[in-house]
């Protein structure tokens, strides 16, 4: 029997968090594999995975003042090597840039083979230190996973370790639905942070003409929620934009909207596009480094607008409001990412390559 850890720091919501789950649940069904998870900090599961994935985390509550942060760097690098000693698995693969440098450090002089995976666009720097220790420590490991060919050939030349393979985010199963049920709904689902970009949209959302009986909704969470409403409230728009935590029913709302916008200003391969779009809907977005691109084909089953372009998108947008015809052909295209990126498919992928 085969053992795979899963290394990541938390199952909290957030896209990573969600292909690790994807990946556990989907190889705990095969009979001759044996899945841990290891988590890094104690903090509440968004994710829930099968019964037979072995979950392993620390026992106390994650705190982020500076001391406890000081003592946790320390102790993590213990608690990790201490982990795959016992557990003396066939692989490792740690997600999630910074932690990936954490989990090469601990296992250093352990004989255990050991990839990771980038979860955003590499091009961006993880500051001094981490970049550093990423241009040294990935060299040395077994594999890297990037989830786009740019984002392959932007981390060979940051590490210069040939044994790369770029494999897209599994997609869950989503189900057919009615969509005669769809409503007069922009949907938007990130994050409230910077990399969403979402003043801009509540910006474009405030530039729509004749669409009063529109409303846009935003589901996340994040550092910018207050900044956010204060913006929609100083545009008289409270009466048509609404701000929701993540949901763990998302589908719901995915097949209760009409259109689906993403003003990312990068990314890694967005899940929330991704599934958006299995739910059939169209979607306007810009085409930012990396991921929209590999799953929009301009003018066929979404927009792709340049970036920071805000009058095209806000063209783009009003074009999809206006024409049923225009939005139930880029949807029903859309759906076709169902077969191309299904979990089945995708997990054998990550397993076939950290398994070889």
């Amino acid at each position: 029997m085969n053992v795979v850890c899963l290394i990541i720091p938390s199952l909290r919501h957030g896209g990573a968090e969600r292909v690790i789950s994807i990946l556990a649940n989907e190889w705990s069904r095969r009979p001759n594999l044996k899945v841990f998870i290891i988590l890094l900090t104690k903090q509440e599961h968004f994710y829930s995975v099968n019964d037979n994935v072995t979950i392993i985390e620390p026992q106390e509550e994650y705190t982020s003042n500076l001391i406890s942060k000081f003592y946790y760097s320390i102790w993590i690098l213990k608690f990790i090597r201490r982990t795959i000693r016992e557990l003396k698995p066939d692989a490792v693969l740690s997600f999630c840039e910074r932690y990936n440098n954490i989990v090469l450090l601990s296992l250093l002089g352990i004989n255990v083979k050991r990839f990771v995976s980038d979860r955003n666009n590499p091009k961006n720097t993880l500051g001094l230190v981490h970049e550093n220790l990423r241009k040294r420590l990935y060299k040395g490991a077994d594999g890297i996973i990037a989830q786009t060919t740019t984002a392959k050939d932007i981390l060979y030349i940051k590490t210069k370790n040939p044994n790369i393979k770029a494999i897209p985010n599994p997609l869950r199963n989503v189900e057919e639905h009615d969509v005669t049920k769809r409503e007069n709904i922009i949907l938007t689902v990130g994050r409230n942070v910077e990399q969403k970009n979402q003043r801009e949209l509540i910006e474009i959302f405030s530039r729509l003409e004749d669409a009063e009986h529109w409303k846009l909704e935003i589901i996340g969470v994040g550092d910018l929620r207050h900044e956010l409403e204060n913006l929609v409230e100083m545009k008289g728009l409270s009466n048509r934009v609404s701000f929701l935590d993540f949901q763990k029913n998302i589908d719901f709302y995915f097949q209760r909207a009409k259109i689906f916008v993403f003003t990312s200003l990068y990314e890694g391969f967005p899940n929330a596009l991704i599934e958006a779009m299995a739910n059939g809907l169209p979607t306007v977005s810009y085409d930012c480094p990396t991921g929209p691109s590999e799953l929009i084909v301009d003018g066929k089953n979404g927009d792709l607008v340049e970036l920071n372009n805000t009058d095209l998108f806000v063209r783009k947008l009003q074009f999809l409001i206006n024409d049923d015809m225009l939005r139930n052909s880029y949807g029903e295209e859309a759906k076709n990412v169902k077969t191309k990126y299904s979990s089945q498919q995708i997990s054998q992928e990550y397993l076939n390559f950290i398994l070889k």
